[in-house]
């Protein structure tokens, strides 16, 4: 196969964003929905979505050559790929590129150039956290998102661990409990506690039960609750090193001598070439004043809480399992 000259393959790069915008956009006004299991013409989709019919042509022309919907003779018909755009699919990543296309997360990319020269996004993930507790509709829309993110591997991250050994696990930060969940049914005998913001811990109200207690709180302020594991996923990759610190300081307070930390994050290769744990990244950079780490920096991390690394338990995913003990 021929290469594309470097100019050519610049100018892609340059323009990816293109793409993407046009990705949030079909998401937002429900396209895939409209596609749905039978081929629809653009009119047909622009009726049902609400969008121009020749913006919503051009739009899907673009995105199709991508593998995202493909055209055939009688209009537009899903791929594999368009497929998770769908509302109703089990592993739908909708409100996942909603969410990215929202103005407040967003603009974290349009001010990237802030974060290149301070070191800081325009809004961190202190920022965020609080614009959500008072925008009901985005918040609620962030959840689906995390939830609809991890649908695809929590299922590889309960298969590379053993969670039936704890009589507990608390997860913390952990939104709507859908990891928790998820280890719960794996580990019929534990119990589990959900912590994570009040108006998080609301909008998870109905995933309480007999064993999934729900607790509100923040993790910089309040007491966390005592138990035998704790999970953090895509928890400490919001925060830099001095706020990714106070929470594990805030778990060594309360863990008991014999618990577990289970980080579960994309760990950033120490190798040269892509990456998923690098874009994701610049991603934190620009949004949440975060970051991605790699397992050495893992290591010093907890080192300096207080905290042992033990492993790092490698998952049928992108995401990996950082295992921890008090030292």
């Amino acid at each position: 196969m021929e290469q594309a000259a470097p100019a050519q393959e610049l100018w892609g790069l340059i323009n990816t964003h293109t793409i993407a915008r046009c990705i949030h956009v079909l998401a937002e006004a429900g396209v895939a929905d409209a596609v749905g299991d039978e081929p629809r013409s653009v009119a047909e989709l622009a009726t049902d979505s609400g969008l121009n019919a020749d913006a919503l042509g051009r739009m899907l022309r673009l995105v199709s050559s991508q593998g995202v919907f493909a055209s055939g003779p009688r209009g537009y018909v899903h791929t594999p790929t368009s497929a998770l755009l769908r509302s109703d699919h089990p592993q739908s990543l909708r409100s996942f590129a909603r969410m990215i296309g929202m103005p407040s997360i967003w603009q974290g990319f349009t001010d990237l150039e802030h974060a290149a020269r301070t070191g800081r996004p325009a809004t961190d993930s202190a920022g965020h956290f609080a614009y959500f507790a008072n925008h009901p509709n985005e918040a609620s829309l962030f959840n689906q998102a995390m939830a609809g993110k991890s649908a695809a591997v929590v299922p590889a991250i309960v298969d590379a661990y053993e969670f039936r050994r704890f009589r507990t696990v608390a997860d913390i930060g952990g939104g709507r409990g859908h990891l928790l969940q998820a280890i719960l049914e794996r580990a019929p005998a534990a119990a589990g506690i959900l912590f994570d913001l009040p108006h998080v811990i609301a909008d998870s109200s109905k995933v309480g039960s007999d064993r999934l207690r729900l607790m509100s709180g923040d993790f910089f302020k309040d007491p966390l609750p005592a138990s035998a594991a704790y999970v953090l996923m895509e928890v400490l990759h919001d925060w830099a090193d001095d706020k990714a610190a106070a929470i594990l300081t805030a778990l060594r307070r309360a863990a008991p001598a014999d618990a577990r930390v289970l980080i579960v994050e994309a760990l950033v290769s120490e190798s040269p070439g892509p990456h998923f744990g690098k874009l994701l990244d610049i991603i934190m950079l620009a949004v949440t004043g975060g970051r991605e780490r790699t397992a050495s920096e893992y290591e010093r991390l907890l080192a300096s809480t207080g905290f042992r690394l033990e492993r790092v338990v490698p998952t049928p995913s992108q995401y990996s399992i950082v295992e921890a003990s008090i030292a």
